[in-house]
């Protein structure tokens, strides 16, 4: 049987206990009395909410534990909250915390809507134009590399022309190769005519590549089988680390380090209207206009 206390504390908080129920409901209802499990003060904390953190699968015990630990959790940030709002200086300060970190919210989500929402366009002369003048500071942290690769089962009819046509890849080679050899491929990357990035094509093949510069230099022709499958690959060519990036790389990265530098010199002419705006409303005084900087502090 419900006190008039309880009844009156479980009617006002039904909606907040709706939001936070693991299922949505079309009506604000009453809490059931014998789903609360523990109150303090104005706050109530109940059994579906507690539910509804527990994951499922545990053992009996575990989630006996974790339901305790839970609500005794729950329990301990309102009687020490409570605590703090007795504390009008405290709380004042947290006030102007909670403000301050609201704030920088807003700032970050409106900088990322401005990022999301406006993209430059950076002309291909542009991107030349930075690699003719910056190609010093475009340097390749992995090696990038050309050539072919192929998965294929291990019991595959032509396997053994396959490693053929990979090992010698000649046009002819390679012609052959797409003609007769891939019906029964998994995988089949064809890059000898761009440089690709050495991460993109060791990641496809179950092989620990300790010094990725030392195997692109010593290993044309590389074959491995794990798991019934054959992976074989052909390099033709290769730029170890610390070489300057070929345009193809760099071109990408030119681009992005341009787009980030358009959007930065976007924010800063936004500000600075803001800026402008606030002053000639009367919303912005900047003393420091009238103000020396301070002195710097002795060494």
């Amino acid at each position: 049987m419900k006190t008039p206390v309880l009844s009156y504390i479980i009617t006002c908080l039904a909606l907040a206990a709706s939001a936070t129920a693991c299922r949505k409901q079309t009506a604000v209802q009453e809490i059931p009395a014998d789903d609360v499990v523990v109150a303090v003060g104005d706050s109530v904390l109940t059994r579906t909410e507690v539910l509804c953190r527990i994951p499922a699968g545990l053992a009996p015990a575990d989630s006996a534990e974790m339901f305790n630990s839970i609500v005794d959790g729950w329990v301990e940030r309102h009687l020490l909250a409570d605590i703090m709002s007795d504390s009008p200086d405290e709380m004042a300060r947290i006030d102007r915390m909670v403000e301050q970190y609201r704030r920088r919210l807003m700032v970050a989500s409106y900088r990322r809507n401005i990022r999301a929402s406006h993209r430059w366009s950076v002309p291909d002369d542009s991107i030349r134009a930075y690699f003719r003048n910056n190609s010093a500071s475009l340097i390749l942290e992995r090696p990038v590399v050309k050539g072919l690769y192929v998965k294929i089962p291990s019991d595959a009819a032509r396997l053994a022309d396959i490693r053929r046509w990979m090992i010698t890849a000649t046009p002819d080679a390679i012609d052959n190769l797409e003609r007769y050899g891939l019906a029964d491929a998994i995988e089949y990357s064809f890059f000898e005519d761009k440089w690709t990035d050495w991460n993109l094509i060791a990641r496809q093949i179950p092989y620990r590549f300790d010094d990725p510069d030392s195997f692109v230099a010593t290993r044309q022709n590389f074959e491995t089988a794990y798991g019934g499958m054959t992976y074989l690959l052909h390099i033709s060519s290769f730029l170890p680390s610390g070489e300057v990036m070929p345009y193809e790389v760099a071109a990408p990265v030119i681009a992005g380090r341009l787009e980030l530098e358009s959007g930065q010199a976007y924010e800063r002419q936004l500000i600075n209207s803001l800026y402008a705006k606030a002053r000639k409303e009367g919303r912005l005084r900047d003393f420091r206009l009238n103000t020396p900087p301070p002195a710097s502090p002795p060494k």
